[in-house]
């Protein structure tokens, strides 16, 4: 019965056929057609890609490093903590130092009054010495005086003397008073001569006591020399000494973000030339990227745009961060090639972006269409396999 019911059905199918492959034939062709012209016509970008990708800033991250080996008194070290020039990171101990410091600046404040003591005795010695100077040179004037006077009464002396020698061989005056004048004559010149000894004398003991005077000078510079000497010597200590307290205070040296810090307690030991903090300082975010030679060479070129996944933030949701590529490097490190990449603005993107966040990098290196893609691997396909046949 189902058979006979359906007749006119079955017909009306049959008599369809022919159309409904003609329609598809046209279908089929025009997908054909369609997938023809995009691989001929329209181009597909090729990316670049590498895993070895991170944020950075573009000026260089400061290590701070300990100058000194010693134990840890004070750490203020938090990560993430903001810091200017100066500010102090880490304290060490330095008791030891500062007692040496007191020590050697006792022995110091003890030189000063010895030093100023010596100085004054050679102040006081030399002005005791003008003094005794200027005496002495009165009292040879005086005496200078004394024989121009001297000297005249002795010339007179003398003229009386011939005078009463002439007189006495004339008879005309009798010989006591030529004795008389003689021996007054003699007289006056015995104390001229006498006096400018006297004279001589008093230079000689005055020569005598300035040559004495210099020689304890000298002896007393000597000790003040000695004494500076010294002196300079602590000076120098306790320069050093402030040097190695100094060392033993850890400061920023510029202005920026405690990016990285050592685990520091009070009571741990801190060794000379240990890792303390890396201090991130304030600049512009870049993109810096590592890829092999022959992906980079040639291939990626300044200008090229990109994409950055940031690791731990799902790009599906976080979105990813644009840049352009500014930079490639010239020579190889570790077999890699450094790319840097300028970040742009990236409306998409709904996280904050720090120093230090790695992520999947992807570099626009060509456009080129499907079809010419399927004729560059064929062509390496053929030439590899002509290669690879003896």
């Amino acid at each position: 019965m189902v058979p006979t019911a359906f007749t006119k059905t079955l017909r009306a199918l049959d008599q369809g056929r022919p159309v409904t492959a003609v329609v598809r034939f046209a279908v089929a062709l025009g997908i054909l057609g369609a997938l023809g012209w995009w691989m001929a016509r329209v181009p597909v970008a090729l990316f670049e890609t590498t895993s070895t990708a991170r944020l950075e800033i573009d000026v260089s991250t400061t290590v701070v490093q300990a100058a000194i080996t010693g134990k840890v008194v004070q750490a203020e070290i938090p990560l993430g903590k903001s810091v200017r020039a100066g500010d102090v990171l880490v304290r060490l101990d330095a008791v030891p130092e500062q007692l040496q410091k007191r020590q050697e600046e006792t022995r110091m404040s003890a030189l000063k009054p010895e030093i100023d003591g010596l100085n004054a005795q050679i102040a006081a010695d030399e002005a005791a010495g003008a003094d005794e100077r200027r005496a002495s040179q009165s009292a040879i004037e005086e005496a200078k005086l004394r024989i121009r006077e001297m000297e005249t009464q002795l010339r007179q002396a003398q003229v009386e003397r011939r005078r009463y020698e002439q007189l006495t061989k004339e008879g005309l005056a009798p010989a006591s008073e030529r004795d008389r004048t003689s021996a007054e004559a003699e007289r006056l010149e015995h104390s001229s001569a006498t006096m400018r000894s006297g004279i001589e004398r008093l230079e000689r003991e005055q020569k005598t006591r300035d040559s004495q005077r210099e020689v304890r000078v000298a002896e007393v510079r000597t000790q003040i020399a000695r004494l500076e000497s010294g002196r300079a010597g602590i000076e120098a200590s306790i320069r050093r000494v402030n040097y190695d307290v100094q060392r033993r205070v850890i400061t920023a040296p510029v202005d920026g973000v405690i990016g990285e810090a050592a685990v520091l307690r009070p009571g741990s030991v801190l060794q000379e030339g240990a890792r303390v903090v890396s201090i991130v300082p304030a600049g512009r975010l870049r993109i810096v990227a590592f890829f092999s030679p022959e992906a980079a060479y040639g291939r990626i070129r300044r200008g090229a745009r990109a994409r950055l996944r940031l690791k731990g933030y799902p790009w599906t949701e976080f979105g990813v961060v644009e840049a352009r590529v500014t930079e490639t490097g010239g020579e190889d490190r570790d077999g890699r090639t450094r790319v840097e990449l300028q970040v742009l603005p990236s409306p998409t993107l709904r996280t904050t972006l720090h120093h230090g966040m790695p992520g999947d990098l992807e570099v626009e290196v060509e456009r080129a269409t499907p079809l010419s893609l399927v004729m560059r691997t064929a062509g390496q396909w053929l030439k590899s396999a002509a290669g690879g046949t003896p």
